[in-house]
């Protein structure tokens, strides 16, 4: 068919599943958001804001078919079921790629076809987050190092110094961005959930205003990146 080959899913406990070549989905939509105002007795509208992605919805579908083993497609049925319960999932369209949807199963739609020796199953889901990631990276920097980051569009690392710090500063020369942290301690700072922590504790307070208002990002390709401190920045590339 014109599927991707064989679906791989990893549940929320760490659990992998491939799903039979008979199980594909091809459609998945990237959908943006443009806010607008209508022009009062003008034609068209104005753009009053930032444009967004979308969450994504697509469905995985198919058969499980075992030529003469009704209980085999139970016991499929079964486990994919219990499987599912644990979201987010990981869906990777083929079991060899590398990139992978946060997905919410909405359900799981059954038709038992011939007396129940064939199974047709539709599985609605829902991606909140609009992105395809990629598998975990951790970079170390010292003084200044330069970082390639794969994908396509912007991440925001999880920064963390290797030991207690008075203070620190990073810098991604390449975009200008820039976290500042006034404290002693172990210094994280989430640029996803826009959070820092000192020892543990919640600092929003110890953080410079202009990353509150821009955070700190690694663009696709080459980053130039300058710590007064040593780091590890934590991120997963994403493709749109």
């Amino acid at each position: 068919g014109e599927g991707w080959g064989m679906i791989k899913l990893i549940n929320a406990k760490g659990a992998t599943r491939i799903l039979p070549e008979t199980m594909i989905f091809k459609n998945v939509p990237l959908d943006f958001k443009v806010p607008m105002q209508s022009l009062v007795g003008m034609d068209g509208a104005v753009k009053t804001g930032k444009t967004t992605l979308s969450s994504r919805q697509f469905v995985i579908s198919g058969r499980i078919y075992y030529p003469g083993d009704k209980d085999r497609i139970v016991q499929e049925l079964d486990g994919l079921l219990l499987f599912l319960r644990y979201a987010p999932i990981r869906v990777y369209r083929d079991k060899s790629h590398d990139r992978f949807l946060f997905a919410y199963p909405l359900g799981a739609q059954q038709d038992w076809i011939d007396k129940g020796i064939e199974l047709a199953l539709n599985i609605p889901m829902l991606a909140l987050d609009p992105y395809w990631y990629g598998a975990e990276i951790l970079e170390e920097v010292s003084g200044t190092k330069t970082i390639e980051v794969d994908g396509n569009a912007l991440v925001a690392p999880y920064v963390k110094t290797k030991s207690s710090v008075s203070s620190l500063t990073l810098i991604n020369n390449t975009t200008g961005d820039e976290i500042a942290v006034t404290g002693s301690g172990i210094i994280e700072v989430d640029n996803e959930e826009f959070t820092c922590f000192i020892n543990g504790n919640n600092r929003l307070d110890a953080v410079n205003s202009e990353w509150l208002l821009t955070g700190f990002n690694l663009q696709p390709g080459s980053n130039s990146i300058t710590t007064n401190v040593p780091v590890e920045l934590t991120y997963r590339p994403r493709w749109y």
